[in-house]
């Protein structure tokens, strides 16, 4: 009777260590093939934008957070130094087409003259009179040039979201002084989210291009959103390796017991975002892939 105990006792143990060695291989063969991370974030586009004139701000309709359209204006740099430079081209322009009409008249009166008594004019004078109607002509295209381009100045003292989004970390402010090509602000493009899940090394080898995703924001744990393998990086930079004194490659020692997975990134494009969900960059996320 007690050794039947004991055997029903051991095969009991028995089964449930076959269990537990059954679910524990069933987890870590899930753990290869279905490679999940916690180590996930939300992307999108940041556009800088950037003034392409200097000048002071008189006009800014938005506020910092706030949804834009494309076209929306954004800021207005004061316009009146770039209208007079509008009003000098033109008078320029102006100058040049007259001075063109005095020249085109000479050199029209000099080849009449030469046709009717070549010895009233040289062909030397005569040269030269053609001469000064190319020069005429070319300055005329200079001072469109110069006029277009105070055109395209004043233009640009509007400055407009180039794409629909949201205004981020607005610092500008009535009066502020904006430089040409230095970033003003930033604009965060609605159009463009995707997620990054950074995964270990030892889980990318199944990973593939077109692999369903799911994607849990930890601001909405309960409102998973879905997405498919866009790309996965190709390198990541080195802690090691970078070149030091006498440019000879410096390598801390390392006295790690255990090597540590390298983390590689994989782009994951959004296909379904539940309506309830705000997506915001650098919000962390879990990510699953669902590999074949």
């Amino acid at each position: 009777m007690n050794k039947a105990k004991k055997f029903l006792g051991y095969l009991v143990t028995l089964t449930a260590v076959v269990a537990a060695g059954y679910v524990l291989s069933n987890m870590f063969s899930e753990y290869l093939f279905q490679p999940w991370t916690r180590d996930g974030h939300v992307r999108a586009q940041i556009i800088k934008i950037t003034p392409r004139v200097s000048g002071p701000i008189v006009e800014l309709p938005i506020h910092d957070n706030q949804r834009v359209q494309k076209g929306d204006l954004l800021f207005r740099i004061d316009p009146r130094t770039y209208e007079l430079a509008v009003e000098q081209a033109e008078a320029k322009l102006k100058q040049a087409q007259a001075s063109e009409l005095v020249k085109q008249d000479q050199a029209t009166r000099g080849k009449e003259l030469y046709k009717k008594d070549r010895g009233a004019i040289s062909e030397q004078a005569l040269v030269r009179k053609k001469n000064d109607l190319l020069v005429a002509r070319a300055n005329v295209q200079v001072a469109q040039s110069n006029l277009d381009k105070a055109r395209l100045d004043l233009e640009f003292t509007e400055v407009r979201a180039p794409v629909e989004g949201y205004v981020t970390n607005l610092l500008l402010r009535y009066g502020s002084q904006t430089v040409a090509n230095q970033p003003a602000l930033a604009l965060i493009d609605s159009d463009s989210f995707w997620v990054h899940g950074y995964f270990k090394e030892t889980q990318v080898e199944y990973i593939r291009k077109d692999n369903k995703a799911v994607i849990k924001l930890m601001t909405y744990p309960d409102a998973p959103l879905e997405g498919v393998v866009e790309s996965m990086g190709w390198g990541i930079a080195q802690q090691d390796g970078a070149p030091a004194a006498d440019l000879l490659p410096s390598i801390k020692p390392s006295f790690d017991w255990i090597r540590l997975a390298q983390r590689i990134p994989v782009r994951i494009r959004l296909t379904h975002i539940p309506d309830e969900v705000d997506l915001r960059v650098g919000s962390s996320a879990s990510v699953f892939i669902e590999t074949e």
